[in-house]
């Protein structure tokens, strides 16, 4: 600054100084023109004037200059004064973040640093990341020596006037240095929390299996497990500071404060395994579905519950949910959910289905990307049921699928099923207020066939045997997903059999259902319950042929090889999961991976198996266990799902090798039970 204005003083005084001489010069000139003399006296006159002239100006640029500057050192001091009194830290730091200035408050806020300047603010701070990108302002919340505060990073542009002149103002002569301002925000974080503590969080509890619990003991020892029940939630609730109502048989109600939830967030809801655990005489254990609901309004807290409880039941149950505003958090579910004897819900999902079928004009049936035998079995299934109510139907299916080849074309050969199978645009032309779509083997818009379809038909049905995922079909009017049941395929041929009166199957489509049911459960080997034979036997009876099922699972050589490949080069982690890595060219990929995914399971000591695919799209996981390890928890870390034994993942826009990572990272949080599932 203080060249710069002297520069400007120079200026100005050399200006002045020619003015005057030039003034004095034409005097003497206009003298000059007389005689000699006159002459003479003029020159003598503009030397005089000349000598006074730079003698003023000198002792008026110096007396100027002097009290410019002491004018501009007084507005500096008293700038740098008024700093000083500000009751917040500040400093001013170098383009390399150290301390080149800063005030008394910055000061006592270090007073265990000696000397300040040159030190890295970061380091000062305790290792706290600040931006490195340019930018020209960073806000952020940090702590400090137990406060709270609120740090105000500011980067400041000063232009050289010299440098700019002297290379055109490009931009590399830009002076750079940053403020930075420490506001202490202890006081507002304190009454945030402690607002925060004092809202009342809503939580609904049922009792997931009550009926099949008590009626599988003694009618004595009811009243003393029910008790325990009933003890074991008082208790929590005692040691949570709320208040539990019982709703109804197997629904409970209880609000306690939002300090509370730590506490219970902390042990990771032991309620869950503390029920579990109670054995008077019961042949099953009793298991519990929670769902907690976080808000400012206790009327959305409840609403938050309501629907955090119903994605616990959609997921299996056996696990406790907390939704609020931003996101949901799950706890448990590890275990597998117990198949229900009882066919009751099948009815009533039958008859709720019925009626929209009935009144619906035209009924579309769709399942996942990629469909497999279970998927497409089930359409057909539904498709049967609702041409036996006399409504047009179509399934909606991109083109042939390499897994249901075979069933694909059987259905198109057939003279009754022409032009049943449509695509996503021809549906979009039928489509209009009165249309019915029906989502079999799937509850997620983002993996169905046309997601579009699904945003644009009111009318929504579900039909699914997966667990429920965050992402779901919220409008859907009828949602059956059984997370206990075998296969969409099972849950079809059950509910057939409520549709209509005495419904009858063709062979294709007894057999599409077979192969689906004989597909997820590993040919009735695994997640295999009586109802799982109960509906094989009435597709048996229907027509069902087990010899024509198995040509469907057949492999050509190339694919056979390509299975042996991927077990060969499996490789084993935590002892007990098997990981394959495998690049292919082959249309049917994913099926193949599945398959050799299956087959990692019968080597000994193998309780879970991921298969990784590269394709030219994107990373596939098939995923598979015995039902010890929840696969599906491992595969909802990676964005994908399924359930508790088959389940699988996409990624996109990495490598084979980070997908690995990614998954090896998924399985070791799920083996240190460090996170909340």
């Amino acid at each position: 600054m203080k060249r710069s204005v002297a520069k400007g003083l120079n200026i100005y005084f050399i200006l002045l100084y020619f003015v005057l001489l030039i003034l004095t010069a034409t005097t003497a000139m206009f003298f000059a023109s007389g005689n000699n003399t006159e002459g003479i006296i003029s020159a003598c006159l503009v030397v005089v004037t000349a000598i006074a002239a730079f003698y003023v100006i000198m002792v008026l640029r110096t007396t100027v200059s002097e009290r410019i500057l002491w004018n501009a050192v007084q507005i500096g001091t008293i700038h740098e004064q008024y700093m000083n009194q500000w009751d917040y830290p500040y400093a001013i730091l170098t383009l390399e973040r150290t301390v080149l200035w800063y005030n008394q408050e910055f000061k006592k806020l270090f007073a265990d640093v000696d000397d300040l300047e040159e030190k890295s603010i970061e380091e000062l701070l305790g290792g706290i990341k600040l931006q490195k990108d340019g930018r020209e302002l960073e806000e952020k919340e940090i702590t400090y020596n137990g406060r709270y505060y609120f740090l105000r990073l500011n980067r400041v542009q000063i232009e050289d006037d010299e440098q700019a002149e002297e290379k055109d103002g490009l931009d590399e002569h830009v002076k750079q240095f940053y403020t930075i301002s420490l506001i202490d925000i202890t006081r507002e974080v304190e009454l945030e929390q402690e607002n925060l503590d004092r809202q009342t969080v809503v939580a609904l509890i049922y009792i997931d299996n009550y009926d099949l619990v008590f009626s599988s003991m003694e009618e004595g020892r009811r009243p003393l497990l029910e008790a325990m029940i009933y003890r074991r939630l008082n208790d929590m609730a005692a040691e949570l500071g709320g208040i539990l109502t019982r709703l109804e048989k197997d629904r409970f109600f209880l609000i306690f404060p939002h300090k509370a939830l730590l506490k219970i967030e902390e042990g990771k809801f032991k309620i869950l395994e503390e029920v579990r655990k109670l054995n008077i005489g019961n042949k099953l254990p009793v298991t519990l579905s929670i769902g907690v609901g976080i808000d400012e309004k206790l009327e959305q807290s409840q609403e938050y519950a309501r629907a955090a409880v119903d994605l616990a039941l959609g997921r299996g149950g056996d696990q406790a949910v907390i939704k609020n505003e931003e996101r949901y958090i799950f706890y448990g579910g590890r275990t597998s959910g117990v198949e229900k004897n009882t066919r009751v819900r099948a009815r009533l999902i039958a008859y709720a289905l019925k009626e929209l079928i009935v009144e619906s004009d035209r009924v579309f049936i769709m399942g996942h990307k990629n469909p497999d035998l279970d998927c497409f079995g089930s359409a057909l299934g539904i498709y049967r049921g609702v041409t036996a109510l006399n409504k047009p139907a179509h399934i909606i299916m991109g083109g042939p699928h390499p897994a249901v080849m075979d069933l694909y074309r059987r259905v198109v050969e057939e003279r009754d099923y022409a032009d049943i199978i449509i695509d996503e645009e021809q549906a979009l032309d039928y489509t209009d207020e009165n249309t019915l779509l029906i989502l079999v083997d799937v509850n997620r818009p983002s993996i169905c066939e046309s997601s579009r379809l699904v945003e644009i038909i009111k009318n929504v049905a579900v039909i699914d045997h997966h667990r429920t995922s965050v992402e779901n079909v919220g409008k859907a009017v009828v949602s059956y997903v059984e997370p206990y049941a075998s296969s969409a395929s099972e849950m079809v041929t059950e509910v057939l059999q409520y549709l209509t009166e005495r419904i009858k199957l063709k062979p294709v489509e007894a057999d599409g259902l077979f192969a689906g049911i004989a597909l997820d459960t590993k040919n009735f080997t695994i997640k295999t319950g009586v109802r799982t034979f109960e509906a094989a036997a009435f597709l048996r009876r229907n027509g069902a042929d087990s010899i024509r099922v198995r040509k469907m699972f057949k492999n050509d050589m190339e694919e056979y090889k390509a299975k042996a490949q991927i077990v060969a080069s499996a490789k084993i982690v935590y002892d007990t999961m098997a990981i394959a890595e495998w690049v292919s060219g082959m249309d049917n990929a994913n099926a193949v991976a599945a398959q050799a995914a299956d087959e990692l399971l019968d080597i000994a000591g193998i309780r879970a198996s991921f298969v990784l695919t590269k394709t030219p799209e994107q990373v596939n996981i098939s995923a598979r266990s015995l039902g010890d390890i929840n696969v599906q928890l491992i595969m909802e870390k990676l964005s994908g799902g399924g359930h508790l034994t088959v389940a699988g993942a996409q990624l996109k826009g990495v490598s084979l090798e980070e997908a690995t990572a990614k998954l090896r990272e998924a399985i070791e949080e799920f083996t240190r039970g460090s996170d909340r599932e």
